[in-house]
């Protein structure tokens, strides 16, 4: 039986809620969450192989993103739960997401269709593996194995270096990258010690997430400023798109909110981003994400000055962020002419842009 890149997608997402589940476990198991964290970061690469391989569809083109999203806020929701990083940097990577994919919807609505980078793409595997490092430092320092952690993958990328040298690829950049950032973090392991190296990783980690996003944003809203009769609708949207993360970890750090609704809602709101996407690459215009996103941004605030309907006003606005996606989910995918369209004028402006195709790439 053939295994197709839908199923590894959808394999991909059944899997995080099991991650999340060992993650707030002990020592030993948050190791078995990295590990499978890793295996369901690898298989973005599988799931990518088989499209190129056997072909995209419709259904493909639109989980992909959405599980690369889940996956995002899954990882930095939980951590930042745990106390393993602080709220605030779970906001500023969230919030970039989250924002960069409305700012991506307004474009394509302007005819302004963006390929992948490399990095873009090398900005989601930092992401994934930065997290991973930030949960096993403290566990590997406190039994001594804190430099072993960044060396022996700084050795394995060196020695695939070295190997490469002797085939006709002779290099392979995404390496030499990655062995660059390792010397970085074992420099900090070596005279730093788990606080250093903690800090270390998160803030390259926020800087290539952003990095890889500010010519997007300064060409993305130049282009907003254009006359076009949604513009204000645009403006709304994306506001909201950078203040939800923002609010929901916010409300993530209060003590007396529950946890589980807030990631649910990050995660529903990041797989309608991708949503949203792939409707305005078929040109249609919906301004309703806009809207959902200000009442769930509205019950949050609620719930963070309301001692006594905090949770309920929470779990509400977790419930209209499912039930917004998965009725966006159900009309995008009986709606007709769903076949790909000749693609849009690319913007020679941009040459930095986000990680998140419309389809499989």
């Amino acid at each position: 039986m053939r295994i197709t890149a839908n199923q590894v997608t959808i394999a991909r997402l059944i899997g995080l809620p099991f991650v999340g589940a060992l993650a707030y476990g002990d020592e030993q198991m948050r190791i078995f969450a990295v590990i499978l964290g890793t295996l369901i970061g690898l298989t973005d690469t599988v799931d990518g192989y088989l499209a190129r391989k056997y072909g995209v569809t419709v259904l493909g083109s639109l989980l992909d993103p959405v599980a690369d999203k889940v996956f995002i806020v899954v990882s930095y929701g939980i951590c930042a739960d745990m106390g393993i990083i602080p709220w605030w940097v779970a906001a500023a990577i969230l919030s970039r997401e989250l924002g960069v994919t409305v700012l991506r919807s307004s474009l394509e609505l302007r005819g302004r269709r963006l390929p992948s980078s490399n990095v873009a793409k090398a900005k989601t595997w930092v992401q994934m593996l930065g997290i991973g490092f930030v949960m096993l430092s403290p566990i590997v320092a406190a039994r001594g194995y804190l430099v072993a952690l960044f060396g022996v993958p700084l050795a394995a990328a060196v020695l695939t270096m070295v190997i490469l040298r002797f085939t006709r690829y002779r290099r392979f950049r995404p390496i030499e990258f990655a062995a660059t950032v390792l010397v970085g973090f074992l420099a900090a392991a070596l005279f730093g010690g788990p606080g250093v190296t903690r800090v270390t990783v998160l803030a390259f980690v926020v800087a290539m997430t952003w990095y890889s996003a500010l010519d997007y944003i300064v060409v993305g809203f130049r282009e907003l400023l254009r006359p076009d009769p949604f513009r204000a609708l645009h403006a709304v949207r994306l506001v909201a798109g950078f203040a939800m993360p923002i609010v929901s970890m916010i409300a993530l750090g209060t003590p007396r909110l529950p946890t589980m609704p807030l990631i649910i809602l990050l995660s529903a709101d990041m797989a309608r981003g991708a949503l949203d996407n792939y409707a305005a690459n078929r040109r249609v215009t919906d301004f309703s994400w806009a809207a959902s996103l200000g009442i769930e941004i509205a019950l949050l605030a609620g719930a963070l000055v309301s001692v006594r309907l905090g949770g309920v006003l929470t779990m509400f606005a977790a419930a209209i962020g499912v039930i917004e996606l998965l009725r966006s989910l159900a009309r995008y995918l009986r709606t007709p002419g769903t076949a790909a369209r000749p693609a849009l004028p690319q913007a020679p402006a941009l040459k930095r842009p986000d990680a998140d195709p419309v389809v499989r790439a």
